[in-house]
């Protein structure tokens, strides 16, 4: 009797959105007064009568899920509001956290670029170093992010030696070795031609 009674209660209560678990406990209640050779009829007027209950409860379920989408729950605290309406609200300390976390993002990603570089000023650096191209030279020296280090430094180290710029062997620090320095302007100097000469 009760199968019965729940497929008809399905049946006019399709359109009010309630659970099988809702329609079956509702069967539950009018199968009780249901004799056990009750006729279709029987059962029709039944489901008939438990249609307001399901209605009913639609109402009450709709109530609620609209209070809950515009007020605050237990969990969430007073004074906490939402935007938007059904599933899709997103309470206000929501979007604050999601605006905050964006930000942390976006720092965190132009921290990366900065790390990212020094270490690659700290490679080139290191590569003139080896190359011997001096300091001040090596300041001014920049280079593409998607280039080879190595690469570029060794073409640069051959143009300054092409231009005599730079010794052909590994660069000279000046004042490291003070006689070298005197030794190498005094040779210069002698390669100079005389114009004291009448």
């Amino acid at each position: 009797m009760k199968k019965k009674l729940i497929a008809v209660l399905t049946v006019k209560c399709k359109s009010f959105g309630l659970t099988p678990k809702a329609i079956e406990n509702l069967a539950e209640l009018g199968a009780a007064e249901l004799k056990d050779d009750a006729t279709e009829e029987d059962i029709a007027a039944k489901a008939d009568s438990l249609v307001p209950y399901a209605k009913a409860m639609q109402g009450e379920i709709t109530r609620k899920t609209r209070k809950s989408s515009t007020e605050p729950s237990d969990d969430e605290g007073s004074g906490e509001e939402t935007t938007g309406t059904g599933e899709a609200a997103e309470p206000a300390w929501m979007k604050k956290f999601s605006e905050r976390l964006d930000a942390l993002e976006s720092e965190n990603q132009k921290l990366k670029a900065e790390k990212a570089a020094t270490e690659r000023a700290a490679q080139i650096a290191a590569a003139a170093k080896k190359h011997g191209i001096p300091d001040f030279m090596a300041k001014r020296l920049h280079i593409a992010d998607d280039a080879d280090i190595e690469t570029e430094v060794a073409a640069f180290k051959q143009e300054l030696v092409n231009n005599s710029l730079v010794p052909k062997g590994q660069a000279h620090e000046p004042g490291k070795d003070a006689t070298a320095d005197k030794e190498a302007a005094r040779a210069w100097a002698n390669s100079l031609p005389d114009n004291n000469l009448a």
